[in-house]
């Protein structure tokens, strides 16, 4: 008997992790938070929740081999957190400039070109990962590297303290 009990209870728990989820049960992040820069002369815009999910997908498949939790694997001391984005120069922290970067990348100080070490669209025999991206891939990836630090905060790019 208790082992029918303990089998019917494992079945139905089999079952119910194969159902599909639904859109409903996704968390919805509230606007406040999607709300970025959308060039450096203050205009904003909100990244919907599709372009943050085609971000993360994009950032997970692309990025995050260097870029784990937002931090950069090469250079411990420069993350993708919101303050080493506003000290780049040019200053890397709306979704215009990030696109940019993902199309010319440059050192942190704007002094060098730097296309033929980080993955970028211009030299995509370099980095395949990168031959398909879209305008508006980039653009997705840019909101999400954007919407992520309002979410995770310090955590984002915070190193093995916090992650």
């Amino acid at each position: 008997m208790l082992k029918r009990f303990i089998l019917g209870v494992l079945v139905t728990l089999f079952f119910v992790f194969q159902l599909p989820i639904d859109k409903a049960f996704a968390i919805e992040i509230e606007e406040g938070i999607r709300t970025v820069k959308l060039t450096d002369q203050g205009e904003t815009t909100v990244v919907s929740v599709k372009q943050f999910e085609q971000g993360k997908r994009l950032f997970g498949d692309t990025c995050s081999q260097c870029h784990l939790a937002g931090r950069t694997k090469t250079n411990q001391n420069v993350t993708l957190n919101e303050s080493d984005l506003e000290g780049a120069y040019p200053p890397r922290d709306n979704i215009a400039a990030i696109v940019e970067y993902l199309e010319n990348p440059m050192t942190y100080d704007g002094e060098e070109d730097i296309s033929e070490f980080h993955p970028n669209t211009t030299r995509a025999d370099l980095y395949p990962e990168m031959r398909n991206l879209t305008q508006d891939d980039l653009k997705d990836l840019a909101g999400f590297l954007l919407v992520q630090p309002k979410i995770q905060g310090i955590m984002w790019g915070g190193g093995k303290v916090y992650n």
